[in-house]
């Protein structure tokens, strides 16, 4: 049996004596099955070690690539804050080029950049489209992992995701709807996006109204996307409401406020609102009870899971993957004590 570990560290290891580690090293007769696995187990185990700690002090560069909301991009950066330094198998720097709208060309060019100077992994937060799968391809071939943060691109070359279950989170919010607006007959729903082309954003759509239809078949749904309806998107929900008035709105893609005091200006009354990320703007409308509920996760949970990603890839496995899925969080106005109340 092959191995570079003395007879001592595999007692040790797997707490037998060294009589029994040199009988089933040299596969001397009388050990038991169950014995011989606890030794190979042992060795096993020494060798995840010495990968591990072999990672010890190595310096790691990844890149982020992001578009979203400022709001995010900003919790985001905080979150890296927190969580860089926390990590002592290996210390972790960051190059990040956050942008609210960022072009296909300009992600591909970042991605072609960080193959350019061998990163060592790239968090990238895009919308699912087919030079951006092919960016992601030639990256993996490149030895560089990529892991999508908060919305995926499934059956791509990317080396994990980290963020919720977005079908499920759109489930949940249409749970919590059913209750908002228990006692409706026929309720008018409106769902908004900020971009069809983010597959995590058009996966909670899904689920919501997947579940809506099972649990409220009476409801009419209606979706309305951000990138197709122009610059003051809150006014022309506003407008379109007059027609149907919604007794609720799932607001995926922000701009919460806005749609509050959209509502207001026009004299219609404000729907029942759940809404994405505990940002200042949603938390002072959920203290304000200008918004019913809010579901979000913790970006450090995720930059944790992408860091843990990438440990695994450079260490050959010795440090585990990840288990998929971040928690799903839900908050309400009255777990919001304290925040001073604004206008809304």
């Amino acid at each position: 049996m092959s191995h570079r570990f003395s007879i001592k560290e595999i007692a040790h290891q797997a707490g037998l004596s060294t009589a029994t580690i040199d009988r089933v090293i040299n596969r001397r007769p009388g050990v038991r099955r169950q014995t011989a696995n606890r030794v190979h187990a042992a060795i096993r185990e020494l060798e995840a070690q010495e990968a591990q700690l072999a990672m010890s002090g190595r310096k790691l560069m990844i890149d982020l690539l992001v578009e979203a909301p400022q709001a995010f991009l900003d919790a985001l950066q905080s979150a890296l804050r927190q969580e860089l330094p926390l990590i002592q198998t290996a210390i972790f720097r960051a190059r990040s080029d956050l942008r609210a709208r960022f072009p296909t060309e300009a992600l591909v060019a970042g991605l072609e950049r960080a193959g350019r100077l061998k990163s060592d992994g790239v968090i990238l937060m895009a919308p699912d489209t087919a030079p951006i799968r092919a960016a992601v391809a030639r990256l993996a071939a490149s030895a560089v992992p990529v892991v999508t943060l908060a919305t995926d691109m499934p059956g791509s070359a990317r080396a994990g995701y980290a963020g919720l279950d977005n079908r499920l989170t759109g489930e949940t919010a249409a749970w919590l709807m059913c209750r908002l607006i228990a006692g409706q007959t026929a309720p008018h729903i409106l769902v908004t996006q900020r971009n069809d082309a983010f597959r995590g954003e058009a996966e909670r759509a899904e689920g919501f109204r997947a579940a809506m239809a099972r649990d409220r078949p009476d409801a009419a749904i209606t979706l309305l996307v951000q990138g197709k309806a122009g610059a003051d998107f809150a006014t022309q929900v506003a407008e379109r409401s007059h027609q149907s008035p919604p007794a609720g709105l799932y607001s995926i893609g922000g701009s919460n406020r806005a749609l509050v005091q959209a509502f207001a200006r026009h004299g219609l009354p404000r729907p029942a609102m759940i809404g994405h990320d505990l940002d200042p703007e949603n938390r002072a409308l959920l203290a304000d009870e200008a918004l019913d509920a809010v579901l979000y996760h913790e970006l450090t949970d995720d930059i944790r899971h992408a860091l843990q990603v990438f440990l695994s890839v450079h260490s050959q496995g010795a440090v585990p993957m990840p288990e998929n899925g971040t928690p799903l969080r839900v908050i309400l106005p009255p777990m919001m004590a304290g925040p001073a109340r604004s206008e809304a």
